[in-house]
This record gives structure tokens, sequence and C-alpha cells, in this order.
């Protein structure tokens, strides 16, 4: 993979692309707290056919400094990438709040995107969420603040991660960070959530869930989002959140057949 960076008007953007280059392309977006290395483990199978694109999204990992955070934004941010290697259409792949952006992306940028591959995520729209819900996840940097950061990421870890592969890889990624820069990310992360209608997704969608996930209510949310739109959803077995790196075989294979079919 290839280090490179763009400078958008909000910060700097650095991202990595493999080395060889296919005609088809696929661009991984990590979840909140995150950064690229969540997706180590689909760089060598997904290269071996596509254009591989991780990025550090904007206020997080060496893309941390970024001011005026918002999803409009983040998205303007992955056309920019793609115009800069010169790719016309992508597979987009989300995690988590990776996956919100991701959304944002097609509602903008639609005729670029080839699939959506939904991992851990939810829909934008307020209509699927209750009131309590939307409350507690705008204010869940306030929630944050009230923990040691040691003893936050141990739960985080435990909540999002089953592998202790998958494990060790996320807790390294929070130790490069800091409570301060953590704090601030979820709290304009969630709160930019409110600000976003459902978005008409007119590409194969695929909704991909870790059969042991329970941040949040994901699996709930996915059970509505498939019954009201129809999108094609699959479980990855002994997985949680972090379902592409828990059991990153199975997620690479299953995608795969997806995106073959």
């Amino acid at each position: 993979m290839i280090n490179k960076k763009i400078y958008s008007v909000d910060g700097e953007i650095y991202y990595w692309i493999s080395e060889n280059r296919h005609d088809k392309s696929i661009m991984f977006t990590h979840g909140l707290t995150a950064d690229h290395t969540l997706f180590d483990k689909q760089i060598e199978f997904w290269s071996k056919e596509y254009t591989v694109i991780v990025w550090d999204m904007p206020l997080h990992g060496l893309s941390k400094k970024y001011k005026n955070f918002s999803y409009t934004n983040a998205a303007r941010d992955i056309k920019m990438i793609l115009d800069e290697e010169n790719i016309k259409h992508a597979v987009m792949a989300g995690q988590s709040a990776g996956g919100y952006i991701v959304q944002e992306f097609i509602r903008r940028y639609g005729e670029m995107c080839d699939a959506f591959i939904s991992i851990d995520s939810t829909p934008l729209g307020l209509s699927y969420y209750r009131k309590m819900e939307l409350f507690f996840i705008c204010n869940l940097a306030k929630i944050i603040r009230l923990y040691p950061y040691n003893y936050y990421c141990k739960v985080s870890v435990t909540g999002v991660a089953r592998s202790e592969e998958s494990k060790k890889s996320f807790m390294n990624t929070l130790k490069k960070s800091d409570k301060k820069s953590i704090i601030k990310a979820v709290n304009l992360v969630y709160r930019d959530f409110k600000n976003y209608s459902e978005v008409d997704i007119k590409c194969p969608v695929l909704l991909v869930m870790g059969e042991f996930d329970e941040y949040g209510k994901v699996r709930e949310y996915n059970k509505m989002w498939k019954a009201k739109t129809g999108y094609q959803s699959i479980v990855i077995s002994n997985a949680s959140h972090n379902s592409n790196y828990d059991n990153y075989e199975e997620f690479n294979e299953k995608v795969y057949e997806f995106l073959s079919d």
C-alpha cells in the first residue's frame, strides 16, 4: 500500500492505495474511534482483483487535525481521493459510522458507487430511531468524559471486537489516540447524525452484521432497514461489531460472492 494525502479546505486527509492497480476499485471507510488499520485483513485479499483504498477519515488517525466536520464534508473528501486517483467509480464499504459517511457520499455522488457494503452500520434517517436513542447518541461524548481513558479503551474493545487478534488491533488504535481526541470525534460525528434524511440508494446494497454484534441496536435497525428496502443481508459467524476483522475470511468470501453475483 502506498501512503498519500490530499489537502481539503478543512484539513489534510491521509489515505493508502494498493500499488497494483485494477479496473475495479473498492474503498473502505472505518467507523468512529478506529482508523484505516481496521481493514488490514482486507488488503491482501481484495488487492488481487481490485484497486484497494483505505483512509483515516476526518478526526481520526493521521487525519486528526480537521475543522468543520460533517458527513457532507467527509463525503466530499472521498470524492477528492477518487478524483486524485482518476477513479470514476468504486465499491464503497463503510463500517459503523463510516457507513453514514458512505451513505451521504451515495446521496451526492451516487453515479460513482458500484455497490454499497454496510458493515455493522445502520441507516441514515430519523424515522428509524426513537427519541431516547437519538438523545443518547448525541450525548455519548458527555458519558465518555466520566471514565478514565484506560477503562474506556478496555470497555470499548470488548464491546466491538471478539477475536483476540481483533481486540489487540483495536486497542493499539485507541492507544495511539487520547481522551480529548476521542471525545471530540464522538461528539462531532454523532451530533451530525440527526442532520441527515434517509438515502435512496440505487446501487446494489449488502447489509453485513456480526453474529454477536451487541453494539447499540445494530441488528434491530438492520432488520428494519432490510424490511423496508429489501436489501440483501448476511451474518458473519463468530464476529462482533468489527465483523470484517473478527472473522475476516468469512467476511471477504461472502462479500466477494455478493459482488461476483
